[in-house]
């Protein structure tokens, strides 16, 4: 009888800590998610630094995919805002001829990093 009971007891731990788990991970499951579904090929999709920010309810990351020729483009930097807003860094131009689109780049980019910066706060510096 007493066997019984540990086993029990046993099977009930595991069980609440399972469901714990999955509700610490959903958080950042969901944000994957929503980043996979900006993708031109979600499956190929490898994240890296994902990180659920609490007092922002954001996500944070980079994430590598395949491009429509079905090469991967190597990792950039995004953040899901708590709205479920998906934002990646902009794509800084190779070699900008004008000071006009260098302008509008730099712009893009403060942009994102504010977004981030509100999204991220702890990220600040790095």
């Amino acid at each position: 009888m007493k066997s019984k009971k540990i086993i029990l007891v046993c099977a009930l731990i595991l069980l609440f800590a399972g469901g714990v788990m999955t509700y610490a991970w959903y958080p950042q499951y969901r944000g994957e998610q929503l980043v996979r579904n900006e993708l031109i090929d979600p499956d190929s999709a490898v994240f890296m630094d994902v990180k659920y920010v609490r007092e922002t309810k954001g996500l944070c990351g980079q994430v590598n995919g395949k491009n429509s020729t079905g090469g991967y483009v190597g990792f950039h930097d995004f953040y899901v805002d708590a709205d479920g807003k998906v934002v990646f860094e902009p794509l800084r131009d190779a070699v900008s001829r004008l000071m006009v689109s260098r302008l509008e780049s730099m712009q893009r980019q403060l942009e994102y990093l504010k977004g981030r910066v509100k999204v991220c706060p702890d990220e600040v510096g790095k």
